[in-house]
């Protein structure tokens, strides 16, 4: 059967590649040949837009663009023999092609629109990482509008308890819990208002009230410490470039949304919203009428011409009753506006259907004239045919019995065992002999948590007094080894892990546990599957490259590796077939 979810992952690829990547005539040099198609630097550079990690050595960087291209040339072998059996005149295609036409409308104009309205110039690169030097520590307030900050701001001046109007007032949804304590973080970490105020304050400094859009902050400073991530400008330099360009998009997108939102005005059809309201108070009585949320209505009490009531309209389009009604079941119910509130329920029907709005604007554009589109149109075409000929068209080997299933447990026991475990505290410093002390120091469970709230550098740890939960050996096998020796209840370490020290409690342990073979017979079963699917793939991948000439331009794989990234280079690993 053809799998729908292999497409949605196709469509995803080829959008997120999009927002990365322009398009030029340099990338149509041929990188490798297959039959007679030629794949161009374009397209394989399109596809290792991803490729983020970090090599020890030019060779090894090489080799992941060699298996990146490989699968590239697996796929168009793939499309050929699809061509082949007609695969691209079925009717599957073309629905699944149809319903992910809008996908790539948006997709050309971001291109348009934000892409290629965007750049980072060598100065504000220089100026973003002259900003990284230092990190803040940082508490906020964020309310709705100014009067309410300004109150708040007063009572702070006046010696008021920041945390608690936090707690009180802030609708940052994490306030209830870390009480305005938003932790460290360094810039481009935040909104332009919200870090601009923050990074030219000092520690014990509060703000007056600082706008974005999420509101209105009260930001109060706490600490200011040197960066240690910060590495040297040359090894950063791209990844602030990245950072700054997708800073600018996100702002441009905003302003692109508010365009488009005052370009086709939502109308709400407040005779449909009242008559939604009237027909409550004519089905309930007024005592289970008043815990009613007036945002939402019971479609089992509509008949078809009251559900086809149109709630909201604009140019090119309209929300039925039955339509806005089972959209809103998606959104959680403190953010569903009222029904007889009719501006928020403009911006809400905007947000429910924006992409229509954007598909709409897209046509009115011409956007399925744009070469662009088409290329892409095709591409997923052609992708989602060679899911089909992988996935229906090459022979499935029978399924595995149950006695294969028995030999591949018994000889694979740590497999399908359950890890053992520990439950740990942890308190990690990058000072080794502030650990030491303290690991001599601390006496009880109790003191080790409320020093851990304090200290603890572990990202995300202090509001949770140092917690690890149940930890395993493969997370942090060096706190992990000397916690097992270390009793229940005691305090181990300090452990050099990770460029820091730890010092832990140990909480709790569990030993290692063989799972049921009947509890796990399944997926031994569908892994034994997969395996035997592959090794038919392989063997029909082998038979399809004896049949196809392939010729691969080595040479211009290594263009597309930045080398300035590493020292030195062994020339002679550069070589093409």
């Amino acid at each position: 059967m053809f799998r729908r979810g292999v497409v949605v992952l196709v469509v995803s690829i080829l959008l997120g590649s999009a927002m990365f990547s322009g398009c030029g005539d340099s990338g149509n040099r041929t990188i490798a040949v297959v039959g007679d198609y030629n794949i161009t630097l374009d397209e394989f550079e399109e596809t290792t837009q991803g490729m983020r990690q970090t090599f020890p050595k030019a060779d090894m960087e090489f080799a992941k663009r060699r298996q990146a291209l490989d699968s590239l040339i697996v796929t168009r072998m793939l499309v050929q023999a699809a061509y082949e059996k007609g695969i691209d005149q079925h009717e599957e295609i073309a629905r699944v092609v149809l319903a992910n036409k809008d996908k790539f409308l948006l997709d050309v104009l971001y291109l348009r629109h934000v892409v290629e309205n965007t750049d980072a110039s060598d100065a504000e690169i220089r100026d973003f990482y002259n900003h990284l030097e230092h990190k803040l520590r940082a508490y906020q307030i964020v309310v709705d509008s100014l009067e309410t900050a300004q109150m708040l701001f007063d009572r702070l001046k006046e010696g008021a308890d920041f945390e608690q109007l936090a707690y009180e007032y802030s609708t940052d949804p994490g306030a209830k819990r870390n009480r305005g304590d938003i932790g460290y973080f360094v810039w481009g970490a935040m909104v332009d208002a919200f870090q601009e105020a923050a990074f030219a304050m000092e520690p014990g400094e509060l703000s007056p009230p600082v706008k974005s859009r999420y509101g209105y902050h009260i930001i109060k400073v706490v600490d200011k410490t040197p960066n240690e991530l910060r590495g040297s400008f040359e090894e950063t330099k791209e990844s602030v470039r990245g950072q700054i360009l997708n800073r600018k998009r996100a702002q441009l997108t905003a302003e692109y949304f508010d365009y488009i939102r005052a370009k086709y005005p939502i109308t709400i059809d407040s005779a449909t919203c009242d008559y939604l309201l009237h027909k409550r108070e004519q089905l309930y009585p007024p005592q289970l009428l008043a815990n009613l949320p007036k945002s939402d209505f019971d479609l089992e009490q509509l008949d078809r011409n009251e559900r086809e009531l149109v709630m909201a309209n604009w140019e090119g389009g309209q929300v039925t009753v039955l339509e806005y009604l089972s959209l809103i079941r998606q959104v959680p119910e403190q953010y569903r506006p009222d029904l007889d509130d009719y501006d928020s329920l403009k911006t809400f029907v905007f947000e429910l259907k924006k992409t229509d709005l954007l598909s709409y604007e897209a046509t009115l554009e011409g956007v399925e004239n744009d070469p662009e589109f088409k290329r892409k149109l095709s591409r997923f075409k052609e992708l989602a045919m060679a899911d089909m000929m992988r996935n229906d068209s090459i022979p499935v080997p029978p399924a595995p019995d149950e006695a294969a299933a028995r030999l591949y447990y018994d000889e694979h026991h740590q497999e399908f065992s359950n890890p053992a475990k520990i439950h740990l505290f942890e308190i990690l410093l990058s000072d080794e002999l502030q650990a030491r002390k303290l690991a001599g120091e601390i006496k009880s469970l109790e003191a080790f948590k409320e020093k851990a709230m304090d200290l603890t550098e572990r990202p995300g740890k202090r509001v949770a007094s140092g917690d690890l939960d149940y930890i395993e050996r493969s997370w942090f096998p060096e706190i992990f080894d000397r916690a097992w020796k270390t009793p229940t209840g005691k305090i181990g370490g300090p452990v050099f892990a990770g460029g820091k020290y730890s010092i832990f409690y140990v909480v709790d342990r569990t030993e290692a546990e063989l799972k049921d073979f009947l509890g796990v017979k399944r997926e031994i079963m569908q892994k034994l599957l997969r395996e035997q699917v592959e090794q038919v793939f392989g063997e029909w991948v082998e038979e399809r490259k004896a049949k196809t000439e392939i010729e691969i331009n080595e040479d211009l794989i290594w263009e597309t590796i930045d080398m300035s990234k590493y020292a030195s280079v062994d020339s002679g690993a550069v070589t093409s077939n």
